[in-house]
This record gives structure tokens, C-alpha cells and sequence, in this order.
């Protein structure tokens, strides 16, 4: 079996960590493993051979068992070269709630022009996976065959990796008194940071430590400042690996509004950190309250609750969420799994109706 992955870029980001992953698994397995990508953004190292594209040039499709594309570039190359198509199968993975993506990254009038022409670009595939049974059911109706493959995620923890400035000055604002609340993300509205930013202004035991870059960082430090709780928050830049620094954390916070599956969280289950994070259909997918701590949406004392919930540090909690992780969730498991899906594809086999694990 021969595949090819095309993604946006190479940049450490929950969709691309998830080919990475797919590739490592799969490396052994099939004949042939590529990734093509469009901008230079680095981040990823992948153990097979990546090559830049251009929008304007195709490339040999037929030359592969299996193509398989992520967001909204990648499904849109494909849809265009559609014409030099022969026998390849095409795949799509939608990794999050198209329109509400679009709308928390630019506004309601591009999700909806946006989202309609992608999903057109993904009706054209052979086979469409979304990440949970949230977005399956949000898609069943206008988007067939859809398969559900869960996320899953492999960490190695190395420490020696880590920057020991950055985790000397979270050590400075823990050796203040603070309890350290953590998080890591592309920084943009559907992440829902600015909800933390709001719970330093009702709590003075807390200090906040988020990292990644975006469209909304700007707004956030400007927020922080507005509010007299900028001397108890560190940005840090895009880190690799920075569940490498999650030991400094007392609690690990996932506040989004919007998720496809939520890696973050995955990983810092496996790090055996406390986790809160919003009460959305998505995170409810992969945990229950026995294993990490829920917040409403919005309600800043419901999030305060819950923080106070986690700094607890109940154990068995802990150790139920990094089971469920690490039993249910591993790379190997979606690696499979969609291995499984390309092998149903090739065999000619109809994908089944209305839902399927594969």
C-alpha cells in the first residue's frame, strides 16, 4: 500500500500531529509513506519523506493507493486535480466544527461562504472521518460515507528538553504563592483563554502560564493588563513539546468553546496532571466526571469551582483519566484504525451506514 498525507504545513498543530502520528505507526506496515505540505511553518520532524507543493501544480495522484487530506487547502488541491484522478481513493479528515472554526477565526460571514464551499470539496471523497460522534452528528446529514476514528496521541516525556529559563520562571511565580494554572494552544478566540484571563481578576492565589501563538495573544496580554493581572501571567512562544513542561503545573486548563477532539487534554492525562476543562459535547466524548473536572461555559465560578475541584489533586481521578488515555486513546489505536478504513477503501468494500468504527 502506497499513501500519501497532504497537510498545510509541518508546524507542531493538533491536525498535523495526528499524520505524524498516523505515519509513525504505519511506517512499517505499508510500502510507501509521503507527506506533501504547502508553507514552511517547521515544527514536525517526520520519519518519511515530506515534499512542498503548490496549489497550481499536481502531483502524480495515481502513483498512490491512497490519498489523504487535512483542513481546508489540502481538501481543496485535492478537489481541484480531481480531473487527474484515476484509481487513487481520496480520504478526508475534518478535525473540528468547520463553521464554528471559521467564525471564531475570522467571522460568521466567512463560515458560512467558507464552510459550504469546504464541505463541497469533501462530499467529492470516498471516505470522510470526523474525530467524535459530536461532528458526526453534526455532518450525517449532508456529508456521506463519514466514519468516526477517535484521535489518539503518543507522548515521550524528556525534561532534559525543556527550556530551564522558561521553567525557572514558572517556578518563580509557583515560589510566590501561586497555584499554576497551565495551557497550550494556537491562540484564538475558540480556545477560550480570555476565560482564565477573567478568573485571575476573582482569585489572588492563582498565577497562569500559557503558551502558543495566534490572532488573539495580543488581546489577551492587553486584557491582562486591563484587568491589574498581567504580574501573575507568563506568555511563552510556541514551545515544542511543551507537555515537557506540564510538571510545573498544579492544574492543566482546556477552556474551549469549540473542539474537535482536544489532544492537549489527552496529553496532560498522560503526564498524570489535573485537568478542567469546559463542559462541551466534544471533551464529555473522552472523559466523565470521575476523571477530569468540567466547567459551564462562561460561568467564571463555575470555572473557579472547578480549578478549586482539581488543586485537590484527587489521585484515583488522575490515574482513571491517564487509563482511559493511554487504554483507548493511543497513537497506535487511530493508526489502526485508519489503516483499517484504507484497506476497506481498497478492497472495494462499501464504508457502512450510518456510522461506523472502524
Amino acid at each position: 500500500m502506497k499513501i500519501a498525507l497532504i497537510v498545510p504545513s509541518l508546524a507542531n498543530q493538533g491536525p498535523i500531529i495526528v499524520v505524524d502520528t498516523i505515519v509513525r505507526h504505519l511506517m512499517d506496515k505499508v510500502e510507501q509513506m509521503v507527506v506533501y505540505y504547502f508553507d514552511d511553518k517547521k515544527g514536525i520532524d517526520f520519519v518519511c519523506p515530506t515534499y512542498k507543493i503548490s496549489m497550481h501544480t499536481p502531483i502524480d495522484f495515481d502513483q498512490y493507493d491512497i490519498v489523504h487530506s487535512h483542513m481546508y487547502r489540502p481538501d481543496k488541491y485535492v478537489n481541484k486535480w480531481r480531473s487527474k484522478i484515476k484509481k487513487t481513493k481520496t480520504v478526508s479528515t475534518i478535525h473540528q466544527d468547520i463553521f464554528q472554526n471559521l467564525k471564531y477565526s475570522y467571522n460568521v460571514a466567512i463560515a458560512v461562504i467558507f464552510g459550504c464551499v469546504w464541505k463541497n470539496f469533501i462530499r467529492k471523497m470516498d471516505a470522510v472521518v470526523v474525530t467524535s460522534k459530536k461532528l458526526y452528528d453534526l455532518y450525517k446529514q449532508h456529508i456521506k460515507p463519514l466514519v468516526v476514528v477517535y484521535n489518539g496521541i503518543d507522548i515521550t516525556i524528556n525534561k532534559q528538553d525543556a527550556n530551564l529559563e522558561i521553567k525557572q520562571e514558572i517556578k518563580k511565580l509557583s515560589e510566590k504563592g501561586y497555584k499554576i494554572i497551565g495551557a497550550y494552544a494556537a491562540i484564538t478566540k475558540r480556545k477560550g483563554f480570555d476565560q482564565l484571563i477573567s478568573l485571575l481578576k476573582t482569585r489572588t492565589d492563582i498565577g497562569l502560564v500559557i503558551m502558543g501563538e495566534g490572532v488573539e495573544k495580543k488581546k489577551l496580554i492587553a486584557q491582562a493588563k486591563k484587568n491589574g493581572v498581567d504580574d501573575r501571567i507568563l506568555f511563552f512562544p510556541y514551545l515544542k513539546n511543551p507537555y515537557n513542561y506540564i510538571d510545573e503545573f498544579d492544574v492543566y486548563a482546556m477552556p474551549s468553546r469549540s473542539e474537535g477532539f482536544g489532544l492537549a487534554i489527552a496529553e496532560a492525562a498522560l503526564t498524570k496532571t489535573p485537568v478542567v476543562c469546559s463542559d462541551i459535547a466534544v471533551f464529555r466524548e473522552i472523559f466523565d466526571d470521575t476523571e477530569v473536572s468540567f466547567f459551564k461555559l462562561e460561568d467564571i465560578k463555575s470555572l473557579s469551582d472547578s480549578i478549586d475541584v482539581s488543586l485537590e489533586h484527587d489521585q484515583t481521578k488522575i490515574e482513571k483519566a491517564y487509563h482511559k488515555i493511554s487504554s483507548q486513546f493511543s497513537g497506535k489505536t487511530m493508526a489502526d484504525n485508519y489503516f483499517n478504513l484504507y484497506k476497506t477503501l481498497l478492497n472495494d468494500n462499501r464504508i457502512s451506514s450510518p456510522l461506523q468504527y472502524v
